[in-house]
Formats: C-alpha cells, structure tokens, sequence
C-alpha cells in the first residue's frame, strides 16, 4: 500500500518518528510520499527521503504558508531539483511540487498572495515535468481555472483530500488529475459513498494527511501512515469488492502519477 500524502516530518512526530515508520511498513506499506508545506520543514523532509529507499519527497510551500513565504522561497526550494547534489537531495527522490494550491476556508493568507504562489507552483510542474500536489478548499473554481490557464493542458496531479463534489471531480478529470481520499472518507459514509463510486477506482490515490483527519473510529487521535489499510477498507466497501482490488488499483494509480519504482 503506498500513502500519496504524508506528514511524517512534522513536530508532532518527533517522539516516535522511527516507530512510526517501522508501523508503516509493518501494516504492508510499500512507499511513503512525504509531502512538504513550508521552507522550514525542508530539511526533515529530504533528510527522510534520504534514509530511507521507501520514502519520496515533494517540495512545496502551503497556500496557508503564502502570507510569509513568496516566488522567490519556491525558487530556493526548487533548488533541490535543479542541483540536488548541493542540497544533499539524492537523485530521483523528488516525486511532485506541492503541497500548493488556495485555501479559502481558513483564509490564514491574502487570496491574491495565495493565487500568486500557486500559480508559480503549476508554472514549475510545467517547467519540470512533475505532478502537482494540490490542496483545495472552499476554492475550487478559482483553483481549477488557474490550472486550466497556467497548466495549459500540461500538468498533471492529484487533488489531495478532496472535498469536492462530482463536478469538481468531472473537471478534474477533464484537466487528468487523480483524487486523493483519506479518513475523511469515513466521516459520513452517505455522502462519500456515492461520490467515490461515480469517481472510479481508475481515478483515486489513498492517502493519510498524517497527523491530521485520522479515519473513524479514531478521529480524535493522531493520524499516521498505518491508517492506510482503515481507508483502504472503506473504499473497498463503497465499491462492493476486496480491499486488495483497491490496492492493487490505487498503488497502480501512485507508481504511475509519481513515477515510483515497480
């Protein structure tokens, strides 16, 4: 099972980092995308993908993050891709930009900052060839009409946690991005239920967003990369089929978007 969508890095694994990662792996976990959100959080972030061949990086800034950082913090971190050597990144460990996109519900950054920023972000994955990694809420139209101009129908990417309804999701698809559901899924099973069975297996990543949106019956606890096997079942049955038909699927889905080893 691969979690497209992880934040292992974060404070609030700091006491258990490696018992965590060892629970992953004991729970079938086959790959580990470590997404990241802000300049800070950098080094963790390659120093896991550094120990670790199981482990992938994304570089990115969060679009609650844009009030502080701008184009040229994106630049910096970008680095990493244009000379990984000089930032100690080892080759190929890259997989995405992001964690980038407009978050409206939260409004911790000026719309136009976190518009601006995003923008930078699709313009890189254009540029490098990279899927995006992209968080939306509350902002959809305006987040899929800057991909739709900026992309120029040549960037591909998932919409992680994806809040959307099944017009977001059609025109997501029509743009050739895949959706990343996690425990949120198992929060209210009417809604989640129908719009998973109209997405398609073909069209969904698993993901934790760990520590966050850990899946029912543990809501109140720490998310963590070992709850992929909880979504995984939950999906499973939305769908009426086996779990191991989601993985199989889903993993298929993560190897192809971010390049991942086979």
């Amino acid at each position: 099972m691969i979690d497209t969508h992880a934040h292992v890095h974060v404070s609030a694994f700091d006491e258990d980092r490696d018992r965590v990662l060892r629970r992953t792996w004991e729970s079938g976990g086959r790959f580990l995308i470590e997404v990241n959100i802000d300049p800070p959080g950098w080094q963790k972030v390659r120093e896991m993908a550094a120990s670790d061949p199981r482990i992938f990086a994304t570089v990115g800034i969060h679009p609650h993050s844009s009030g502080q950082a701008d184009a040229g913090d994106l630049d910096r971190l970008l680095r990493a891709l244009r000379e990984p050597e000089a930032e100690g990144t080892p080759p190929g460990k890259i997989k995405a930009i992001g964690e980038t996109g407009l978050d409206y519900h939260r409004d911790y950054a000026p719309r136009d900052r976190q518009r601006a920023l995003f923008r930078r972000h699709v313009a890189a994955a254009r540029e490098t060839g990279l899927p995006l990694v992209v968080h939306s809420r509350d902002a959809h139209d305006d987040l899929l009409g800057i991909l739709e101009e900026e992309g120029r129908g040549e960037v591909r990417g998932v919409l992680h946690c994806f809040s959307g309804d099944l017009r977001v999701a059609e025109r997501a698809r029509a743009l050739g991005f895949l959706l990343g559901f996690g425990g949120a899924i198992t929060y209210n099973p009417k809604r989640t239920a129908p719009l998973i069975r109209a997405v398609g297996l073909d069209r969904i990543l698993l993901e934790t967003d760990c520590p966050y949106l850990a899946p029912h019956p543990r809501r109140a606890e720490r998310n963590e990369p070992a709850n992929i096997p909880r979504i995984a079942g939950a999906v499973a049955e939305y769908l009426g089929i086996d779990r191991d038909e989601v993985e199989r699927a889903t993993d298929e889905n993560a190897i192809a978007l971010f390049d991942l080893p086979r």
